[in-house]
């Protein structure tokens, strides 16, 4: 045979013999497409459905919040501090009669309540799938914060002057629940979480007889999506 046939042919076969190679690595290497990240920055925005606490009592219709959290992600593990905002208010018309003409003044009055709260929380996941992109987690909060109500009336029959505010207002915020989160994107997930959750207001002037604390604990639903970069 001649030499230069010989050099060809082995030539020919040593490329052969390595696409075939490349082809067997590639049928046994395990399917990595859409795995999530191990670790990495997490930003996490939500938005959570649960009862409307007002002063003192429960309106029969659910609120919502919006939350947004920061924190990092490693391998199972997500850590963060989330904030918390919420601002409600309510107007009303009303008729006073004017003490010093006898007639009838109209008026609005608007009551306003905002809550703010910071929340360290923390996620792990307990069961996940065998390509990592589905997770059965559990997620723990507790938060702390404040908030207020004002009531203001436009224009105020009996103006009075404004007295000085010293009253200490705390939220105190608890929330434990299970979620289900899968991965869309091996940088992006979509979360369900349903659990319970504690709410407190807490109202303190500095005397035992006046101070005020209102409590409630109900269930709770947040969907959630979760970025790690």
């Amino acid at each position: 045979m001649p030499t230069q046939l010989r050099t060809t042919l082995a030539v020919a076969v040593s490329l052969s013999g390595l696409f075939m190679a490349s082809v067997a690595a590639a049928q046994t290497e395990p399917e990595s497409t859409g795995r999530p990240v191990n670790s990495g920055f997490a930003l996490q925005t939500s938005l959570v459905v649960t009862p409307l606490m007002l002063d003192g009592a429960v309106d029969g219709f659910p609120s919502f919040e919006g939350g947004l959290s920061f924190g990092y992600k490693y391998d199972r593990f997500v850590f963060g501090v989330g904030f918390d905002f919420t601002n409600w208010s309510e107007s009303e018309d009303f008729t006073v009669t004017d003490p010093s003409t006898g007639n009838p003044v109209t008026g609005e009055r608007t009551r306003r309540m905002y809550s703010f709260i910071v929340a360290p929380e923390l996620q792990v996941a307990i069961a996940r799938s065998k390509d990592l992109r589905a997770e059965l987690f559990g997620a723990v909060s507790v938060g702390l914060g404040t908030w207020d109500s004002v009531t203001t009336t436009d224009p105020d029959p009996n103006p009075l002057p404004t007295p000085v505010d010293d009253e200490l207002r705390l939220r105190v915020r608890w929330r434990a629940a299970p979620g289900v989160r899968y991965w869309v994107h091996p940088h992006v997930a979509m979360s369900l979480v349903t659990g319970i959750s504690g709410n407190y207001r807490i109202l303190d002037n500095g005397t035992d007889d006046e101070g005020e604390t209102i409590g409630l604990t109900a269930l709770y639903t947040q969907i959630g999506l979760l970025g790690v970069f």
